[in-house]
């Protein structure tokens, strides 16, 4: 299983590797590991990737851990490795694109009204799926070129953490199933 936390190691919110792992230990998981330095944990565990009570329940030992809000999303390899799989853009707009396709896991599935009202912001230069419970971004230049409003999306979309499909890539290929 991989699990992504929200804003790991930004700002004020700095763990050690120790810090970032011992919820996970604590909860009875096993070969509990961490990729980088930003949230991205893997563990081994019979619980269901679907059942939200794993998300929820990590989310709330996190929390109580850390001192801060964690929100924590689960994916099982096979869903993980299928958002990256079909990845939502042609050829030519990644071609064309000098950003890194960017992948934000979120709780539950927008709803259309939230869909809609997400799509509204996005700017005319970057290429923007939801698909089930994940967002693909691909930005025309850099993230920090862009000007589509992550925040404002979060607040009409629930919450949800940012990777970029390299760094998912790199953790399958690193801890294959």
């Amino acid at each position: 299983m991989f699990a992504f936390i929200r804003a790991i190691n930004t700002g004020n919110r700095r763990l050690t590797n120790e810090q970032l792992l011992a919820p996970f230990r604590a909860a009875g998981l096993g070969e509990v590991a961490a990729y980088q330095a930003a949230g991205n944990i893997t563990f081994v565990t019979d619980a269901d990737a679907e059942h939200a009570g794993l998300e929820l329940d990590l989310t709330a030992r996190l929390t109580e851990a850390y001192g801060f809000e964690a929100p924590t999303f689960v994916r099982a390899a096979p869903q993980l490795r299928a958002a990256v799989d079909t990845l939502p853009f042609a050829a030519e707009e990644l071609a064309a694109s000098q950003g890194k396709t960017q992948i934000a896991f979120l709780a539950s599935p927008p709803t259309r009204e939230q869909l809609a009202a997400a799509l509204e912001l996005v700017p005319a230069d970057d290429r923007v799926a939801f698909v089930g419970r994940e967002w693909f971004w691909l930005p025309r230049a850099g993230i920090s070129e862009s000007v589509l409003p992550v925040t404002r999306i979060e607040r009409i979309v629930g919450p949800m953490t940012m990777r970029t499909v390299g760094t998912v890539e790199r953790m399958l290929a690193r801890f294959p199933d």
